[in-house]
C-alpha cells in the first residue's frame, strides 16, 4: 500500500446483500495499491456479510464496518465510512453501482497540470440490473473527451437556481460518483454541525456543502462510473406509488423522525413522499435556512417546471396522477399560489407507446441496455470502455458556460 492512498471509495449498504458482495468483487479485481476501500454494513442479518468479508480479511485495501447492534441511519452509515476514511480524496457509490478505480490516473493528471484540485467529477452511466427490467430501457454514453474546470460561481448559480429544464437540478457536485478532497470534507466537518454527513438525503446534502467550501471543481465529460437500479433499490421505486407509504414510513423510522415536520418545513411544504425533485429541493431549503444562506432569484419558477417535468418520472398513469395531484395541491397554497402556473406537468407517455431509440444522438451513443448480455454495473462499463476514449486521450479545457450531464 501507498502510504496515503490517492482515493478511499466507499459503499454502504443494507439489506442488499447479493448486489452488495457483486459490487465488492468488481472493484477488487483491480489490483492497483493506491486506492482504499471501505465496505459498511447494515443490514439485519449480520451473518451474510460478516461471513463474505472474511475471505477478503487479508487484503489491505479493505476496511470493513459490520453491522451494530441496531439499524443506524443512512446519515450514521455514511458518516462512519468518512471517518475512517485516509485517502486523500473521497468517493461514495452505492452497493449496486460501480466506478472505475482507475479515475485516479485523471485525478492525477488533472493535479499536475492544475495547482489545486479539490473535487473531480465525472459523466455516469446508468442500469437496470436484469431483476429491475419491467421495461425495456436503453443506455446513453457520453462520447465528449474533455475534462473542464468550472467556476465554483457557475456551479452554485445553476444548482440553487434549478436551471436546465430538466426534472432535477443541474451541477450536483460532490462525494457521491465523484471524488471529494479530504481537505474539503474535513472544512465541511468543522463548518457545518461537527459531522460529514448531516441531513438524510446524504448525496445532496453533500452538494450543499461542497459548492460553498470547495473551490477548485473539474469535470471529466467521460464517464467512469454506473448508476446501478437493482429491484431492491430506492431509484428503482422514484417511479411508484405502490406501498409508497409504507417506503416513506421505514425511511423515517431509520431517520429517527419525519423530516417533513422540521422546522425549516413551515415555509416549504413539499413532502419527500412527491418524489426526487421534492426531496433535493427539501435538502436546499434546509440547507440555505440552516446556515444562512440566500436563495437565488427566480428558483421557484425553475423549481415547478422541474416538478412538471419529474411527474414524467412514474411508472403508470395512476402514479403519474397522484404526484402530478399532490404537486398542484402545494403549489395551490406554497406563496399564496404564486408559481402554480408554472407546475405544467409532461404529458405522460405510455411505457408499451415509447419508442427504444438506439444510434447516435448529441454526442452520444445509445444502446440497448441489454447489449451483449451484461448482467451487472460492472459488465456494462467494461463493455462501454471498448467504445470511449482511453482516459490518456482526455483534454483540459477552461470555461464557465457549460452544462454537467
Amino acid at each position: 500500500m501507498f502510504a496515503q492512498p490517492k482515493l478511499t471509495i466507499c459503499v454502504p449498504s443494507r439489506n442488499r446483500q447479493r448486489y452488495f458482495q457483486e459490487t465488492i468483487r468488481s472493484l477488487l479485481v483491480n489490483m492497483r495499491t493506491d486506492v482504499e476501500y471501505i465496505f459498511a454494513d447494515n443490514s439485519d442479518d449480520v451473518s451474510i456479510m460478516n461471513g463474505f468479508m472474511e475471505e477478503i480479511a487479508g487484503d489491505p485495501r479493505v476496511k470493513y464496518l459490520p453491522s451494530v447492534g441496531r439499524v443506524l441511519s443512512m446519515v450514521e452509515n455514511w458518516d462512519r465510512c468518512v471517518e475512517m476514511a485516509t485517502g486523500e480524496f473521497i468517493c461514495m457509490i452505492g452497493d449496486d453501482d460501480h466506478v472505475d478505480v482507475n479515475v485516479v490516473d485523471l485525478i492525477a493528471r488533472t493535479q499536475a497540470q492544475h495547482s489545486s484540485v479539490d473535487v473531480f467529477v465525472w459523466n455516469r452511466l446508468s442500469y437496470n440490473w436484469p431483476d429491475n427490467r419491467a421495461k425495456r430501457c436503453n443506455v446513453t454514453i457520453p462520447l465528449k473527451t474533455e475534462v473542464h474546470k468550472i467556476p465554483r460561481s457557475a456551479l452554485y448559480r445553476e444548482f440553487f437556481s434549478w436551471k436546465g429544464e430538466a426534472g432535477t437540478p443541474n451541477m450536483a457536485f460532490g462525494f457521491y460518483h465523484g471524488a471529494v478532497s479530504m481537505q474539503v470534507m474535513n472544512k465541511i466537518k468543522a463548518r457545518f454541525g461537527g459531522k460529514y454527513c448531516e441531513y438524510p438525503t446524504v448525496d445532496f446534502d453533500n452538494v450543499c456543502k461542497v459548492l460553498v467550501t470547495a473551490e477548485h471543481f473539474f469535470y471529466s465529460e467521460r464517464p467512469f462510473s454506473v448508476l446501478g437500479a437493482c429491484v431492491e433499490s430506492n431509484s428503482a421505486k422514484i417511479g411508484q406509488v405502490v406501498d409508497a407509504k409504507e417506503r416513506h414510513a421505514l425511511f423515517m423510522s431509520e431517520v429517527g423522525r419525519n423530516i417533513d415536520d422540521d422546522p425549516h418545513m413551515k415555509t416549504f411544504p413539499f413532502p419527500s413522499s412527491l418524489g426526487l425533485a421534492a426531496c433535493i429541493a427539501q435538502t436546499q431549503n434546509w440547507f440555505l435556512t440552516t446556515y444562512g444562506y440566500k436563495p437565488i432569484p427566480g428558483w421557484e419558477t425553475n423549481f415547478a417546471k422541474a416538478c412538471g417535468i419529474s411527474c414524467g418520472m412514474m411508472d403508470d398513469f395512476a402514479a403519474y396522477e397522484a404526484v402530478a395531484e399532490g404537486y398542484r395541491a402545494v403549489f395551490s397554497r406554497w406563496k399564496g399560489g404564486k408559481y402554480l402556473p408554472d407546475f405544467v406537468p409532461v404529458d405522460y407517455i405510455p411505457v408499451s407507446d415509447a419508442k427504444l431509440f438506439s444510434g447516435v444522438t448529441n454526442d452520444s451513443l445509445v444502446i440497448d441496455e441489454d447489449i451483449g448480455g451484461v448482467q451487472t454495473p460492472a459488465e456494462l462499463y467494461q463493455l462501454v470502455e471498448q467504445l470511449i476514449a482511453p482516459q490518456h486521450e482526455l483534454t483540459f479545457k477552461s470555461q464557465e458556460r457549460f452544462r454537467a450531464a
